[in-house]
């Protein structure tokens, strides 16, 4: 459900929390109770106050959310060693290496020419390499990919 829509349907769900109740107790709950309209109609008019003013409240949650896919509509994928992939904001620290410096592994002989990796799709956020970070929207926090300046790693 896209954003305007969400926001016509809580602009509706808020007349529809004001109108209804304000109705009902004005010309059926009441009027046995309270021969005077005037006083009849303020308080159901206060009620549908009431309600209307909470119906706002989650109305504009209703109609500020993200959407239901949680990662802003893009596609997420990370796929190597600690690789992150956020296809959102990212308000928190992220480390994909080590606390403290470790030795440099063993160099593996190669097997040969590796093929280039594909490229992603539009809309996509992905961490392919080894220790990458893909961050589809903003960053606020730390990042961190182990890696230390002046130690031993690469």
């Amino acid at each position: 459900m896209g954003r305007n829509l969400r926001w016509a349907v809580a602009g509706l769900a808020t007349a529809a929390a004001f109108a209804v109740p304000a109705w009902l107790c004005g010309e059926v709950v009441l009027p046995p109770l309270l021969k005077d309209p005037a006083i009849r109609w303020s308080l159901a008019s206060a009620l549908g106050a009431v309600l209307g003013s909470l119906a706002v409240l989650w109305g504009h949650g209703f109609a500020t959310r993200a959407p239901a896919t949680g990662t802003s509509g893009r596609s997420v994928r990370a796929t190597a060693e600690r690789a992150v992939a956020i296809g959102g904001d990212n308000r928190a620290t992220i480390s994909t290496g080590d606390t403290a410096p470790t030795p440099p592994a063993p160099a593996q002989p190669s097997a040969g020419p590796h093929p280039a990796p594909l490229p992603p799709a539009p809309d996509t956020v992905a961490a392919s390499g080894n220790r990458a970070i893909a961050i589809g929207g903003t960053n606020s926090g730390p990042l961190s990919t182990g890696d230390q300046s002046g130690g031993a790693h690469p």
